[in-house]
């Protein structure tokens, strides 16, 4: 039987390590002068190297070499025994299948002895959040006040499980999941090594199904090669099962137009060439994104697509007739997304295709977006302004606006703010016309357009439009007052404890 890859390439020192570059630096500083802790936790996703790097650490304090920055050497016997895993004090324990209190005591009795090959006795448990809670209370003691030639690398994908009371008795190192640049360029190695044929574009399919896990990535790749002898696009698309960017390019375009029939005929392609739905929806998802990140695609659109695309594959998972699920799906959400984006604002980004026609298919869409004035530049110019006065203590300017309803329009003359007042309101609207000279000033010097009282709203308020007037002579000498106090306050203002404003 050949070799895995994985295990066959796997790092034999820290500068073969890929990416890392902060715990391989820390590492290499602690075991250069001789500052080695008695207890680490590797925390990252599987296949970033956190076993691999355990057994380099392994090799660097226990190896013969006498410079301290050139371990591990490779070449004494103890690298050599490691390597091959028959060093006698090096055990590497499964914490999935050996969980219990008992297993825990059994590594504590054995610790008490000193090592009979290499200077520590290292006890490297992978996947250990899987311990009893048992176990990790009788771990504690030894973590705490280890012998000294004893060390423990904890490795673990899920450190919210671990204990606190663990957890601050270990150096913790995080591995962070590998980039496509960097699970490419170990691809490369391998491949070159093999002699074998590849091109980027496969090799960039591999790294990004592998979602930063390098383990999975030449796994993928050795799946790839059994089946053709080479790495290249297509061969790659066939093993692991990645539909063609057009097909995926269909299915969202026929999705934003709501087309049913272009959907029904891509669900029946789906199964006449093999793949499966789950990863249409998967690469659809994918595209979205590329899309959003490009700009051919707004983000209200883009949130809504994603959130559809998610939710049928949520309910796709628990279908055992994938097929008829897809379809079912499809078009009871598609119809949901159609009324959405019905509801949508006239001036939003509208969606452009071509290949309208149901016999034509839509492999390719075009996103414009028309160059309208945004209500949004309006409401925020506003309130602006608002905020202006208010700061400028223009405090009975600004309760009047705020009482109003105000819009900026555009005339043949240039911009107005045109203000108008509810029925309910009469009172604000009779001041608003008395002191109309004064805050016209203040919206012409703080705004730059003219202000203007919308007349509609005058003729339907001409009866009782002169509230002021209406009121008693000792009412009104009372408004005055209160508005001359108005125009000369001065205001501090200060926040809430809530951080709300009114």
């Amino acid at each position: 039987m050949s070799e895995a890859l994985y295990r066959k390439y796997r790092p034999h020192n820290f500068d073969e390590i890929v990416g890392q570059e902060q715990v391989k630096q820390i590492l290499k500083s602690a075991i250069a002068n001789g500052d080695i802790a008695h207890a680490y936790i590797f925390y990252g996703p599987r296949g970033t190297g956190k076993t691999t790097t355990a057994r380099i650490l392994a090799k660097a304090i226990n190896c013969a070499a006498e410079n301290l920055a050139e371990r591990p050497c490779g070449t004494c016997d103890s690298c050599k025994a490691i390597d091959s895993s028959s060093h006698m004090d090096v055990i590497e324990i499964d914490a999935a299948s050996y969980r219990g209190i008992d297993e825990v005591r059994k590594i504590r009795d054995a610790a008490s002895y000193r090592p009979t090959m290499g200077h520590y006795k290292v006890y490297i448990v992978d996947e250990f959040h899987m311990l009893t809670r048992e176990a990790f209370n009788a771990l504690l003691k030894t973590l705490e006040e280890p012998p000294e030639h004893i060390l423990f690398i904890l490795a673990t994908t899920n450190l919210e499980k671990v204990p606190e009371t663990v957890l601050s008795r270990c150096q913790i190192f995080t591995f962070k999941p590998f980039n496509l640049a960097q699970i490419i360029e170990y691809l490369k190695r391998i491949l070159t090594s093999e002699g074998k044929e590849f091109d980027e574009e496969g090799l960039r399919l591999i790294a990004l199904a592998a979602n930063g896990g390098m383990r999975d990535a030449v796994n993928l790749l050795q799946r790839v090669l059994v089946f053709s002898g080479k790495a290249i696009e297509n061969d790659v698309r066939n093993v692991l099962g990645i539909l063609p960017s057009d097909v995926v390019e269909k299915y969202i375009s026929a999705l934003l137009s709501t087309d049913f029939n272009q959907l029904m005929e891509i669900s029946k392609e789906m199964s006449t060439l093999g793949y499966g739905h789950e990863a249409l929806l998967d690469q659809a998802i994918e595209m979205v994104k590329n899309k959003v990140f490009s700009n051919a695609l707004d983000v209200k659109t883009a949130a809504s697509l994603v959130k559809l695309l998610w939710e049928i594959s949520r309910e796709l998972r628990f279908s055992d007739d994938k097929r008829r699920a897809f379809e079912t799906l499809n078009i009871v959400k598609t119809d949901e997304f159609r009324i959405l984006q019905e509801k949508a604002p006239k001036n939003s980004v509208q969606i452009l295709y071509k290949g309208r026609d149901v016999d034509k298919p839509k492999d390719s869409m075009t996103i414009l977006q028309k160059e309208q004035p945004r209500a949004e530049e309006s409401e925020d110019k506003l309130a602006g302004f608002l905020e202006t006065l208010f700061s400028k203590n223009h405090i009975l300017s600004w309760t009047l606006l705020k009482l109003s309803r105000m819009s900026l329009q555009e005339f043949s003359k240039g911009k107005r703010l045109i203000v108008s007042f509810s029925h309910d309101n009469s009172l604000a609207e009779a001041i608003m016309r008395e002191r109309f000279e004064a805050i016209s000033d203040l919206v012409k010097s703080e705004l730059g357009v003219d202000l203007e009282l919308a007349t509609q709203e005058i003729k339907a308020s001409k009866k009782s439009s002169d509230a002021l007037a209406k009121l008693p002579p000792e009412q009104q000498a009372y408004m005055k007052r209160i508005m001359s106090l108005f125009d000369s306050v001065e205001v501090e203002v200060e926040e809430e404890e809530n951080g709300q404003e009114d």
